[in-house]
């Protein structure tokens, strides 16, 4: 089982320029708030920025006669810190309204929407130097939910 996020292996470097081990830095922060208003009416709010992740066009096994492999395997193209993928800026949104049912009963009704900005950085793309940059995944669009709470 393999648990390396960038999928590069086995440990040979081919290139002096590209190891197969490099280090990768991602950093991320996140701001979270929710006030409440007269009549027990919330509003909350969360903000989030991601890094995008460093990452090298790869070269697959079979696209250059190496001969250094007996299965499938590749190869860094390029130093991973020459690409970054976008960055993600991501708001979130949730307003909702509490109502008492006597005693410490209390009903409460929620809507969130996620991703309220309506970002859609890729979030994943093909990382082979054959078809690079091929899309595979974008981050989810706005999407609404709502829900209901009961506490007794």
């Amino acid at each position: 089982l393999s648990t390396d996020p960038i999928g590069v292996g086995p440990h040979l470097s081919v290139s002096a320029t590209a190891p197969t081990r490099q280090k990768t830095t991602m950093y991320h922060a996140q701001l979270s708030g929710h006030y409440s208003f007269p009549y027990e009416i919330g509003v909350g709010m969360n903000y989030r920025f991601q890094s995008g992740f460093p990452y090298s066009l790869v070269i697959p096994d079979g696209s250059v006669d190496l001969n250094v492999c007996n299965f499938n395997c590749a190869f860094f193209a390029t130093n991973m810190d020459a690409n970054r993928s976008e960055s993600v800026n991501l708001l979130n949104f949730r307003i909702d309204k509490a109502i008492p049912l006597g005693g410490s009963r209390k009903a409460t009704l929620m809507l969130d929407v996620y991703n309220l900005l309506n970002a859609d950085p890729v979030t994943n793309f093909n990382l082979s130097i054959t078809s690079p940059r091929t899309v595979i995944a974008v981050l989810d669009p706005r999407v609404f939910q709502m829900g209901f709470r009961f506490e007794f």
